[in-house]
């Protein structure tokens, strides 16, 4: 009796594997790629297209995340550092720190948001693209999970590692999001001190907390 469920348990995982859908194991893939490090760096550019306008707005920066709400965020004109506890509000052009606690934060000001949401999201359909002369697994994202903020969702990931090149992202309001993704890296070894703003000299630093 024993052989036979053992018999039945290994039939159920073969058959699993082979329902699976294209799309489900490479986003199963990207997330052991993340499970396989204990911190991530990337630069990152992003486009707005904003619904009804020609205009578009654009920013760029670099993110370090680890576990624990711990990040540093820079951007032109501006930082956000946190270490899991407190965290810093750099405004470079006013020489300006808010130093407020991490719970006071606004939950669409963490980074973590930009690199770890599609994850959360079934795949529903792929197709692959070539950008930047790579190749790419373009997977269309059920985005109900986050219906409040989101109507649709379309992550690029690395059709050699499954890591992600791009996000694509629509608002509510048809504003359409390019997060355009590079020199994203992996780290066995997380310092602390990376994730505390130490202000320039000149700097005020006003304390919320």
């Amino acid at each position: 009796m024993g052989l036979f469920r053992k018999i039945l348990a290994f039939c159920a995982v073969s058959l699993s594997l082979v329902w699976a859908s294209p799309a489900d194991s490479v986003m199963t893939l990207s997330k052991k790629w993340f499970d396989s490090g204990k911190a991530w760096a990337f630069n990152f550019r992003v486009r707005i297209d904003y619904a009804g306008s020609p205009e578009s707005g654009f920013q760029a920066g670099d993110l370090l995340v680890t576990q624990g709400d711990m990040f540093r965020l820079r951007m032109t004109g501006m930082a956000i550092y946190s270490d899991g506890k407190n965290f810093w509000q750099w405004n470079k052009e006013q020489k300006q720190v808010l130093l407020k606690l991490l719970e006071d934060m606004e939950s669409n000001m963490h980074p973590s948001e930009l690199l770890f949401k599609y994850l959360q999201c079934k795949p529903i359909s792929m197709k692959q693209e070539k950008w930047n002369n790579q190749t790419a697994n373009v997977i269309v994202l059920d985005a109900s999970k986050y219906d409040k903020e989101f109507s649709a969702m379309e992550v690029w990931l690395s059709a050699k590692d499954a890591s992600p090149m791009r996000l694509i992202t629509e608002d509510r309001l048809g504003n359409v999001s390019t997060y355009e993704i590079s020199n994203l890296k992996r780290q066995n070894k997380v310092n602390k001190d990376d994730f505390v703003l130490k202000p320039e000299k000149g700097v005020d630093v006003i304390d919320m907390r």
